[in-house]
């Protein structure tokens, strides 16, 4: 089809351009009047009609005829001189006036198809992305390949003052990875774009070997090289570079048309990023709400380090390792990368490259300070000053590690390890909010960690002591904090006689924010499996009222979260939860247990009045009560081996005379003098297990 109008207009401007002079030759020579300047007239009328070649050929056809014409005249003089010239200067200048024409039509069209390919690029591949990562490989995948680029780099700019590649096309080998990082004080053409924020263009390797010497022989070709500084509300976000073989990019259109396409990935960019935020604040919700659920399922310690990798990878992290401190050193007890091939391989490496203990960052330096590190971005300085070895640093440098953020492990007896998080070959990097969310995450890892070796350790320790109550006191009940915030603590439990079997009474105390929360229950049954369910009920609590939830809403997570691990459809555990905030407000519910009392400072006693919901392990749903403690008053939270103890002729104990004891005697004595008194009135030991949680308001407290 091109050929047939290329040879249609070819036909026509040499018809329109052949009649002309025909004409033209005709006039002059019936009239006897020289033309011979006007003959280039046909030329003109050619130019408009047809090619460069048509033209070109009514011109050289009309000079001919006019220099000619002196024939039909009688002279070759000074006038048919002056017309000849004339001739020959307007044939050549619209013949000239077509050739410019003509390749600014081909510029013209040329420059339409590279805008229209990029579009096409930009629409089918940036438009779905939702990382930044995604859209600079999208756009160098696509786009740079589609306007003929022979290498695209997309970089982009950190906190630190470092243009850092995340997706390139076209470069490779140790001489290309030198420029992975770019400092903005660097004298390399895109540092020096970035930090004028000002579009370059090199088009030719003598204009940038002028301008950069130390870039003379690193492109194997001559090519041009265009600098495009991404731009956002007066920001530098980032860098775009693109180099060309020589004569593709020749003009400032084709040029103007980078811009443009700059702009377009500049764009989104920043979409990509508002997406990133908003799908990771999304991510956060939904993970905690999950491992808040999920962690404490299992008392297995390998169960639960494999459930925190799967909760962090892929949803936030392309690695995830937690290391547990053993003897002075970290120990790698799971490792979960994306793909499980390469998870499989890191298992292989472990113990490889062992933890340097004496390390001023990460892990090590975590475990010493107990406090989190967050690298937002990992330079390559960073990672080689991490690298043990020449071997470690090329593994190191191999994983492409962009972010982290390494949180501690705390149990009840301090740290005890730590968990990482890296982000590699997705791009992504962590920020602020990642920070909190991780270390609230960690907070719940520690608190399943920590009940999973603890029921472990009771498991072995009361293996064989099936009958000795002490045991089981010191295995499951720890002591209370003396204080947390305003509340003074204090706790006691009493086992039975020494020939029963192991009971099932507890207590604990979490800090919560704002608040501290009491827990007092009482596991139907005895023995070993008494005591493992009390474990269940501690761990769930621990890790159910860490966090903001309402106490009926913990109540019923523990229900919910104990069932798996209860023998049969008859087990449940009574249990009473308490939580008194900083400003003296306290909440109660009650899952068929006794009631707490409240002691005031005054030596009254107040009953709290309560809707007894069924024992954990039934199905729960309690309706709170509360209240307000002065300065100075006392709550007591007790199980039913206070309120049910008997005299020796079988009579139940009064407990109001214990009660005023309890709210009078001085705090630090009050419950061993609540005990003696309980001894002395029974005249015996206790036939049941008792356990009392002493809590007094003291907001002034130093």
């Amino acid at each position: 089809m091109t050929s047939g109008r290329w040879t249609a207009r070819t036909d026509v401007a040499l018809m329109v351009g052949v009649a002309t002079l025909a004409v033209l030759v005709g006039v002059d020579l019936a009239t006897g009047v020289a033309l011979g300047g006007t003959y280039a007239g046909a030329t003109v009328l050619a130019s408009a009609t047809g090619p460069t070649r048509s033209a070109a050929a009514v011109a050289v056809l009309g000079t001919a005829l006019a220099a000619v014409s002196g024939t039909w005249h009688d002279g070759f003089g000074t006038d048919w001189a002056v017309r000849l010239a004339a001739c020959a200067a307007i044939s050549t200048g619209a013949v000239a006036a077509l050739v410019i024409s003509d390749r600014r039509r081909r510029q013209v069209q040329q420059t339409s198809g590279l805008a229209q390919a990029m579009l096409d690029a930009l629409a089918s591949e940036l438009t779905g992305a939702r990382t930044v990562k995604d859209v600079a490989e999208g756009f160098v995948g696509k786009a740079a390949v589609a306007v003929g680029a022979t290498s695209a780099l997309v970089y982009v700019l950190d906190a630190d003052d470092v243009l850092r590649s995340i997706a390139w096309m076209g470069r490779g080998g140790a001489q290309a990875d030198q420029y992975h990082e770019l400092p903005l004080t660097a004298d390399v053409p895109g540092a020096v774009a970035a930090r004028d924020g000002k579009v370059r263009h090199y088009r030719s390797l003598a204009e940038i070997e002028a301008d950069f010497p130390a870039l003379r022989g690193y492109y194997g070709e001559e090519r041009s090289l265009h600098l495009l500084p991404l731009h956002h509300e007066g920001t530098i976000l980032g860098l775009l570079a693109l180099t060309f073989p020589r004569g593709v990019v020749p003009t400032a259109g084709h040029e103007s048309l980078l811009v443009s396409m700059s702009g377009a990935l500049t764009q989104a960019v920043v979409r990509a990023r508002e997406l990133e935020e908003s799908d990771s604040a999304t991510q956060r919700t939904a993970l905690l709400a999950e491992a808040s659920l999920t962690l404490g399922r299992s008392l297995d310690l390998q169960t639960t380090l494999a459930e925190t990798c799967r909760l962090l990878v892929p949803r936030f992290a392309d690695w995830c390792s937690v290391q547990l401190l053993r003897d002075g050193q970290l120990e790698t007890a799971a490792v979960q990368h994306r793909d499980p091939e390469t998870t499989a391989w890191a298992l292989s490496m472990q113990g490889a490259f062992p933890t340097d203990m004496d390390a001023p960052t990460g892990a090590a330096n975590v475990i010493r300070t107990g406090l989190s590190e967050h690298f937002p971005f990992i330079p390559q300085e960073l990672v080689e000053a991490g690298a043990q070895s020449e071997e470690h640093l090329q593994i190191l440098r191999r994983l492409g590690l962009t972010s982290a953020i390494v949180a501690p492990l705390t149990g009840r007896q301090g740290v005890f390890g730590v968990v990482t998080l890296i982000h590699a070959e997705s791009g992504r990097r962590y920020g602020a909010q990642d920070l909190g969310f991780l270390e609230a995450v960690a907070d719940r890892v520690a608190m399943a960690l920590d009940t999973a070796a603890s029921f472990a350790r009771q498991g072995e320790r009361l293996a064989g002591v099936t009958l000795v109550a002490e045991a089981a006191q010191r295995a499951i009940l720890a002591p209370p904090p003396e204080r947390v915030g305003p509340v003074a603590l204090s706790a006691r439990y009493v086992s039975a006689a020494v020939e029963a079997q192991v009971g099932g009474d507890l207590y604990e105390v979490v800090a919560a924010p704002g608040s501290v929360r009491l827990l007092v229950g009482d596991v139907r049954g005895k023995g070993l499996a008494a005591v493992r369910t009390a474990t269940v009920v501690l761990g769930e609590f621990r890790a159910a009222a860490a966090g903001t939830s309402d106490l009926a809403h913990v109540a019923r997570e523990i229900d919910e979260r104990m069932r798996a691990h209860l023998l049969t459809d008859e087990d449940f555990v009574t249990g009473v939860l308490v939580e008194i905030t900083d400003d003296g407000r306290f909440t109660v519910v009650s899952c068929g247990h006794p009631a707490p009392v409240v002691l005031r400072a005054s030596g009254a006693v107040d009953m709290v009045e309560l809707d007894h919901a069924p024992p954990l392990g039934l199905g729960v749903d309690p309706v709170p009560a509360s209240g307000r403690l002065e300065p100075g008053d006392r709550a007591l939270l007790f199980t039913d081996g206070l309120v049910e103890a008997r005299t020796r002729d079988g009579a139940f104990v009064d407990p109001a005379p214990l009660f005023r004891t309890a709210g009078t005697a001085p705090f630090d004595l009050a419950l061993s003098q609540v005990l003696e008194e309980l001894l002395q009135t029974t005249g015996h030991s206790l036939d049941d297990d008792l356990a009392l949680l002493l809590a007094r308001y003291e907001p002034d407290a130093d």
